[in-house]
């Protein structure tokens, strides 16, 4: 059995870009151990959080890890501005609605590692943003909220923070792997999951849709 695991980032200055990378090449030898099947196969693949919605048409797998910092007063960074868009949306459509029709996200597990600076006062916003999106469509979030601080010193420095998180993630990832089944309808959920995200998408930028051929 092969599990494709989805990580998604956005990244100002490069730092979460490293991290989902690390995450990446560091999946094939810490995972495995770990997993009750040694015939499970997971792959990994990498790219910015905006390009998984406008390129990619939001392709939702059963587990996504997302790196993704705040920039300025709380706004989304390079490569994550339209997803923030995509999840302001999702909260003032849906954040207070517990109707089961809402919760179009079900079916995705998510791991949140969040970066910021505590100089700013809305330093940890996207991520908390996103974070809540996620969850009031139904998403599940597993393992601690990632909270990496580019002011951070001594043992709460930002690198050693982020070594942490992702040291500690993989029995939590394991476990999720282990817990995943075949069954039909969490590929309906998935298929779900990615058709009102996308129709979400095309409400909040028509430009995405595509040209039709012959008019004029």
């Amino acid at each position: 059995m092969t599990h494709e695991i989805l990580i998604l980032y956005g990244s100002q200055t490069g730092n979460s870009e490293s991290a989902a990378h690390e995450i990446s090449s560091l999946l094939p030898s810490k995972l495995p151990p770990l997993l009750n099947d040694a015939n499970c196969d997971v792959k990994s693949t990498v790219m910015t959080l905006d390009d998984f919605l406008e390129m990619h048409h939001a392709p939702w797998t059963p587990i996504v890890i997302i790196v993704c910092s705040s920039y300025g007063v709380g706004h989304a960074p390079l490569g994550a501005r339209r997803f923030r868009e995509v999840c302001d949306a999702m909260l003032e459509r849906h954040g207070y609605d517990d109707r089961s029709s809402t919760r179009f996200l079900e079916g995705v597990q998510y791991f949140l590692l969040g970066l910021g600076d505590s100089h700013y006062t809305t330093f940890f916003r996207n991520p908390t943003v996103m974070d809540e999106a996620l969850s009031a469509c139904g998403a599940l979030r597993r393992g601690a909220l990632g909270k990496a601080d580019a002011s951070g010193t001594g043992e709460e420095e930002q690198a050693k923070v982020i070594e942490r998180w992702i040291d500690a993630m993989w029995g939590d990832l394991a476990k999720v792997v282990n817990e995943l089944t075949t069954q039909s309808e969490g590929q309906q959920r998935l298929q779900r999951a990615q058709e009102e995200t996308w129709k979400l998408c095309l409400e909040l930028f028509p430009d995405w849709r595509p040209a039709r051929y012959g008019n004029t």
